[in-house]
């Protein structure tokens, strides 16, 4: 408390009341701004997509994937819409039987034995045939080119070799397998396995050649419908 002291005497008083203010340390620079966590951003799913797509994929309704999946669902999702919009939709799994079917149906076999061991060929596909010519074709205009073609088209063609499927008789399903074990075969035996591919070319073409005049007329009216 103040006090006044004077010959006349002495008197305190009350002096004012001060505020007490709490100052920031400012040597250290102002206050960082510091922004809340924001919370994740999940993509929006389409759920009767969602649901359509699970059923494709063999899931159940009570399926949950984790939110990373859905995100690869989604885009998933937006790229079938957008190959079934420039109609290159892809084949579906009944579409994919079919086609199997008719491959089945239409595909030629020749076998034969040679030694006690048992060899069978098949025509190949069209998509195979394009890739044996298109690899063979390095070498147009070599010495190497009549070998190359024969190796590239038995190694697509043979199937069986001793009763047992080429992918088991090598361990792998891979044409660069079946494509070295054609450099291990004895020159002569890849030249019969060559000459009994020929053969069974030729049984194809003629049996899916145009044979008389009828079946040219029949052509004819199936390509005017």
């Amino acid at each position: 408390m103040p006090e006044f002291k004077s010959p006349l005497g002495n008197r305190k008083f009350a002096g004012p009341q001060f505020r007490e203010v709490d100052v920031p340390d400012e040597s250290s620079g102002p206050p960082q701004y510091v922004r809340p966590p924001q919370p994740q951003e999940v993509p929006v799913i389409n759920q009767r997509e969602m649901m359509e797509f699970q059923e494709r994929m063999g899931m159940g309704p009570d399926f949950a994937p984790p939110t990373s999946e859905m995100a690869e669902m989604e885009r998933e999702i937006k790229a079938a819409k957008d190959a079934r919009r420039r109609g290159q939709e892809r084949l579906g799994d009944a579409a994919k039987r079919r086609i199997e079917m008719l491959i089945g149906m239409t595909r030629t076999t020749r076998g034969f034995d040679l030694d006690g061991h048992q060899y069978v060929l098949q025509t190949l596909k069209s998509g195979e045939l394009r890739s044996a010519i298109l690899a063979a074709s390095q070498f147009d205009g070599t010495v190497e080119s009549p070998f190359e073609i024969r190796r590239q088209l038995v190694a697509r063609s043979l199937v069986q070799i001793a009763g047992v499927e080429v992918e088991q008789f090598l361990g792998s399903n891979t044409i660069e397998a079946r494509l070295e074990f054609m450099e291990e075969l004895d020159h002569y035996l890849l030249s019969r396995l060559y000459d009994e591919y020929l053969a069974m070319v030729n049984e194809a073409r003629d049996k899916y050649a145009i044979k008389n005049e009828t079946d040219a007329k029949e052509v004819v009216e199936d390509l005017k419908k």
